[in-house]
């Protein structure tokens, strides 16, 4: 399995580009989010060529024996796209080109049940809406806290309020929950308490979220 390469940006195509690393060239399938964070950088044969380094997804199956690589520019989103490929009939190729907004903002509609900003994605039609939303919502929230890469390779946080120190953690956690994923003001301070109630430890936002959700699954 290959996790994920470094090297030389040698070409680049519509849909993908091709990396040489150790004297091999790897074509990598690109969702759109990835291609234009990748836009800045140079394809070239000779030393002129940007270096880049991506995660990557590998796929190989029985009814897919040619193997596919996906690359990502960051761990986050390679991880929320393979809870993509989770749903039923959902290809790698499918949820690769879906993801053509930040994961933060498929992450917040599948959250909220929003079946129909789902269908506005690539490749996305009814019955997929309804099946992603069925597979993964109460699991995704964590992908709605950070949006991907920015143009120069940083983490763009969602501005949504205060750094998670403190009670700052509450309100940051608060208004994602109600301002991004619908849930009501009363409902997401009871969900917050809940989860500090059962975990006083809680130190992060993530680490928030995962607690909220899986005394969801509980209830």
């Amino acid at each position: 399995m290959i996790a994920s390469l470094t090297g030389r940006l040698r070409r680049r195509l519509e849909d993908r580009i091709v990396l040489e690393t150790g004297g091999i060239g790897y074509e990598v399938f690109l969702p759109p989010i990835v291609l234009r964070e990748l836009d800045h950088l140079t394809a070239d044969d000779g030393d002129k060529a940007s270096e880049l380094s991506l995660v990557t997804h590998y796929h190989a199956t029985r009814d897919q024996p040619r193997p596919v690589l996906i690359g990502f520019t960051a761990e986050l989103d390679k991880e929320f796209f393979e809870k993509l490929i989770t749903v039923k009939d959902m290809g790698p190729m499918v949820a690769a080109r879906a993801l053509a907004v930040p994961v933060a903002e498929v992450a917040a509609a599948i959250a909220r049940q929003d079946e129909k900003y789902l269908r506005s994605l690539p490749g996305i039609g009814p019955q997929k809406a309804k099946n992603i939303v069925a597979q993964l919502h109460g699991k995704v929230a964590k992908f709605a806290l950070v949006a991907g890469p920015a143009a120069g390779g940083e983490p763009a946080p969602v501005t949504i309020g205060p750094p998670p120190e403190g009670d700052g953690l509450r309100e940051l956690v608060w208004e994602v929950l109600v301002k991004q994923l619908g849930h009501r003001p009363s409902e997401a301070s009871q969900l917050i308490e809940d989860a500090f109630r059962r975990r006083p430890a809680i130190g992060s936002a993530e680490e928030l979220f995962d607690e909220i959700y899986r005394g969801a699954k509980t209830s």
